[in-house]
């Protein structure tokens, strides 16, 4: 299976190609067929490329690329697009909320403000330092 982002028929061309190459002929017999096949292929690419682009148009015309899969056999797809924020390698999984009255508060703002950092990273920063210390 091969993937690729292809802008024009030529890397749509490419990419059938490419995943077409990992065919290796066990005989002289497949060898010929193979060679046929290929340039049956060569022959059908354009027409694949138009259904291609003809079927998902919103996107190729929105992006001006398609982001495609081909399968061994030779099938075609979009590749699906991806929604939302990357996920992070270690993602913050526990959210909480505190209540701090105004004295606090303004000293966790003063604290924020010589270290140039927002208000969660100080936390979790001031709460990172509470595993060197023993309880």
């Amino acid at each position: 299976m091969m993937e690729g982002r292809c802008y024009e028929r030529h890397d749509f061309q490419v990419l059938v190609l490419q995943e077409f190459g990992k065919r290796r002929p066990r005989s002289p017999e497949e060898t010929k067929r193979l060679q046929e096949e290929y340039l049956r292929l060569l022959e059908e690419i354009p027409r694949m490329w138009e259904e291609f682009v003809e079927k998902h148009k919103n996107i190729y015309e929105r992006f001006g690329y398609l982001d495609v899969v081909v399968h061994d056999d030779l099938r075609v797809e979009r590749k699906k697009l991806q929604r939302g924020r990357p996920k992070e390698e270690k993602s913050k999984s526990y959210r909480i909320t505190v209540r701090l009255d105004d004295e606090l508060y303004e000293l966790l703002q003063k604290y924020c403000q010589t270290k140039n950092m927002s208000e969660s990273e100080a936390v979790r920063q001031l709460i990172s330092e509470l595993k060197w210390k023993r309880f």
